[in-house]
């Protein structure tokens, strides 16, 4: 039977301690091995995760509604009016005159020569406009009461001043549709001269006022660059005139997208009368013609 010494013995006991010490010496390593890889990947994490993010594309922002943009319209134009009615100034009983818009150039003060200009400033649907008129006149005519049939001459240096704003209701693509307000100012110079059998007789005098006027304007596409425009409006409503109106009517061809030509017809009214014997009670007619730039 075999046994052991106890020499052998202990050297059994110090290679078991020796291998059950590498053995926990292992399981430490590993151990702390695994904590660092641990540890370094949960700070390695956040920033691939950071680098990862910076990669990715950036997210469109999402575009904001355009504010409307201001456009702007300047038209030159001609109006062959001619004129109808009454015209009188202190110191003389009104004159009747007559001069139709065929016998216009006929009749025009070309010094200064007429000045005829409109204009509109838009912003979506709201929009300003204006509309001014400078034209000399002179004109023949009769006189009635108490000189009749009296030949009577005027002399006229007028203004219409048209301006107000007004707001879009329709807009389908293919028509239009305005509602406005606003006043218009008057101004005349008138030189009245009435000639009879025994004397001549002479008066002058000038006048200002200021009509509130409502109304609306109007337009159609007919297709190929063709289209309507009307327009119209009232005012006085007796703190100015008795009566002031306007109606009009044009055909107009887009040019090119900034510029449009039109012609037509237009019609002007106003009946005006004061204490101090100032009387113009006019209507003028006749056709219009002009282009209208738009930038």
């Amino acid at each position: 039977m075999l046994s052991l010494r106890p020499q052998d013995d202990r050297i059994g006991h110090e290679v078991e301690d020796g291998i059950r010490g590498d053995f926990d010496m292992g399981i430490i390593r590993a151990l702390v091995l695994a904590s660092a890889g641990t540890a370094a990947a949960l700070f390695a994490v956040p920033a691939i995760a950071a680098d990862a993010a910076t990669q990715l594309p950036e997210a469109a922002p999402v575009p904001a509604e355009a504010a409307p943009a201001w456009t702007f319209t300047a038209e030159p134009y001609f109006w062959m009016a001619g004129m109808k009615g009454r015209v009188g100034v202190r110191g003389l009983s009104p004159v009747d005159i007559d001069v139709d818009f065929s016998e216009i150039f006929d009749h025009i003060d070309w010094s200064p020569p007429p000045v005829m200009l409109a204009g509109e400033a838009r912003n979506g649907r709201y929009a300003l406009f204006t509309d001014f008129i400078y034209l000399g006149l002179e004109a023949d005519g009769t006189s009635p009461g108490p000189l009749a049939l009296f030949s009577a001459e005027a002399n006229m240096n007028t203004v219409v001043w048209t301006f107000g704003g007004s707001y879009r209701v329709v807009d389908n693509g293919t028509a239009t549709l305005d509602v406005l307000a606003g006043g218009r100012l008057w101004y005349l110079d008138a030189d009245l001269t009435v000639t009879g059998p025994l004397a001549v007789r002479e008066a002058s005098g000038s006048k200002t006022w200021v009509d509130p006027i409502v109304g609306v304007a109007g337009n159609v596409a007919l297709g190929n660059g063709f289209g309507l425009h009307g327009e119209a409006d009232v005012g006085g409503f007796g703190l100015g005139a008795d009566i002031d109106w306007q109606v009009q009517g044009t055909l107009q061809y887009r040019y090119s997208d900034s510029v449009t030509l039109e012609a037509g017809y237009r019609y002007l009214a106003v009946d005006y009368d004061d204490d101090d014997g100032f009387v113009f009670d006019i209507a003028m007619q006749g056709p219009i013609i002009g282009a209208r730039f738009r930038f």
